[in-house]
């Protein structure tokens, strides 16, 4: 993996998290420049640490004019911020709930991709790969988590209209979705939803950030160029295939 990514400058979001942290760390070891964007910096000596807000259109503008005047362009996005919202059934779930894990998880990804989209058909000669990490939650429904599974479902629905309409301009867009994770609090998910679901991973445990951050170098890579609207759903974990 080391210099799969030489030469890319790659913008990563949510990377103070734990899988912020982890495709931080795995797109530095592919040799990467690393911007990493959160609401708090990451200190990591090997990256641009900015703080963003990424719900908010003044937070994405000034961190578009930031890139077009340091690097001048981004080759590749990775849209991982995002909020989990409460437990709650949805006749119970705050408007005001609604709106906030919409702003991060679905406008949020929305206003970066619109902002290095333009700074790439500025100069459309070098490929742009953009990840969204979206979840199994975009696949099925969540008890309790009605919200941000919405959120994931339209992140998808993103993933694919990106893909499609940018194929012709040197884009790739594709998403991650996750399933079981060994992180803790998991998004979307309370403790007996994630031991019914851990019952159907046939490999016994939870993915590991690194490997999700490895799956992701390899979209962003020259090696993916074929590849573009996809879902790598819930990371070959083989869920829902025991027994």
């Amino acid at each position: 993996m080391p210099g799969r990514l030489e030469g890319k400058i790659c913008l990563i979001t949510g990377a103070a998290g734990r899988i912020g942290r982890a495709l931080v760390d795995g797109f530095v070891e592919a040799g990467a420049t690393v911007i990493a964007a959160d609401l708090v910096n990451l200190e990591h000596e090997a990256v641009d640490p900015v703080l963003c807000d990424q719900g908010d259109v003044e937070s994405i503008v000034k961190l578009e004019e930031y890139i077009k005047a340091k690097y001048g362009r981004v080759d590749c996005l990775v849209n991982n911020g995002a909020l989990g919202g409460n437990r709650c059934n949805v006749h119970e779930k705050p408007l005001q709930e609604y709106e906030d894990v919409m702003r991060v998880n679905v406008r949020g990804p929305l206003l970066l991709t619109q902002a290095v989209l333009r700074l790439h058909l500025a100069e459309p000669t070098r490929p742009l790969s953009i990840i969204n990490m979206a979840s199994i939650a975009g696949r099925r429904a969540v008890s309790l988590g009605s919200v941000y599974s919405m959120s994931k479902h339209a992140l998808l629905g993103l993933t694919k209209s990106v893909a499609r309409e940018y194929a012709d301009r040197n884009v790739r867009c594709n998403a991650i979705s996750p399933g079981v994770m060994e992180v803790p609090n998991m998004q979307g998910f309370d403790e007996e939803s994630l031991s019914k679901l851990m019952s159907t991973v046939p490999i016994g445990r939870g993915g590991k950030p690194l490997e999700v951050a490895h799956l992701a170098v390899f979209l962003a890579s020259d090696d993916a160029s074929f590849i573009t609207g996809s879902d790598y759903l819930k990371v070959r974990d083989g869920s829902g295939r025991k027994g």
